[in-house]
């Protein structure tokens, strides 16, 4: 399809499905892309349609398949009104082809969840229907996403950076929601294109490069924490032997004895409490900053 998708690993297991893999043809401008036949049962099928409409410019298509949508009555049960692909697209269908929005503002309602990616979202697309794209509760990825596949206006930077640093300190998948993950993939392009910053190849690159490195600190901080308390121990239990009754000897066997060691058993207990801070040192002395543990979406 795309360059990304073919050799991004990262993208595989987001396209086991049609509709990510029509999402990302669209997201990634496939030439070649056609929509699958119309069911008006499947809501993959309108998302689709819908989202093939808004990217052709087909507006009276459009607002004929949304006038039909407009006659069903839904309600919290309603299966389809879950379907994130589905309500992106008719929100962008509603902003692109200025069509009344109640009734997708009713469905933004209906979709009540207790999970907080569900939560943001619904805030973050009922912001795009009131014109509010740089809202601080919004994921900005989806509306930047919005406003690359209508061509509505410019991204604002300041959101543009907050959501880049957003991304950047996240591992991936940076959601458990794939359409959240798909969004963001693109909207971390954009942010490369629109700052001359690296490629999304050279980004993957680059997480790849960090695991290893993490790996790797944490292998050399278990060699610098092994071997000299290996030495320690074998000291202590050469001196325990040798020289019992040394006040000396006494206090480091008492010393090693408050670590948890016991030095005529094991070292394991000194060793492994040592190993944290000294893997966190290391990766200090490298420039590395560990990200939050509960980073702040944005602020």
């Amino acid at each position: 399809m795309v360059s990304l998708e073919a050799k991004s690993t990262y993208l595989a297991p987001l396209l086991e499905s049609p509709m990510p893999q029509f999402f990302v043809g669209i997201l990634y401008e496939q030439s070649d892309l056609l929509p699958p036949k119309l069911q008006m049962a499947d809501s993959n099928s309108l998302a689709c349609n819908m989202l093939h409409f808004v990217r052709c410019a087909e507006e009276a298509q459009c607002r004929e398949l949304y006038q039909q949508l407009q006659e069903r009555k839904p309600n919290k049960e309603s299966e389809w009104i879950y379907n994130d692909y589905l309500v992106f697209s008719l929100v962008c269908a509603v902003k692109r082809f200025a069509l009344p929005s109640t009734w997708v503002r009713q469905l933004l309602t209906l979709r009540i969840s207790q999970d907080e990616e569900k939560q943001r979202l619904n805030v973050t697309l009922g912001n795009i229907l009131a014109g509010n794209l740089n809202s601080r509760e919004d994921y900005h990825q989806v509306s930047l996403v919005y406003q690359m596949l209508t061509g509505e206006q410019v991204p604002d930077e300041i959101r543009l950076n907050k959501m880049f640093k957003f991304l950047w300190r996240r591992p991936f998948p940076f959601f458990t929601s794939p359409f959240l993950n798909l969004i963001s993939l693109k909207a971390l392009e954009l942010a490369f294109n629109s700052k001359g910053l690296l490629n999304p190849e050279q980004f993957f690159a680059t997480e790849h490069f960090t695991g290893r490195f993490l790996r790797r600190t944490q292998r050399l901080a278990a060699f610098v924490v092994t071997v000299p308390v290996v030495a320690l121990v074998l000291v202590l239990a050469v001196a325990t032997v040798c020289y019992p009754d040394n006040g000396w000897v006494k206090l480091g066997l008492a010393l090693t004895s408050a670590f948890g060691v016991d030095v005529i058993g094991s070292f394991s207990g000194l060793r492994d409490k040592l190993q944290t801070p000294v893997t966190t040192a290391i990766r200090r002395a490298f420039g590395y900053s560990p990200p939050p543990a509960n980073p702040p979406l944005y602020t």
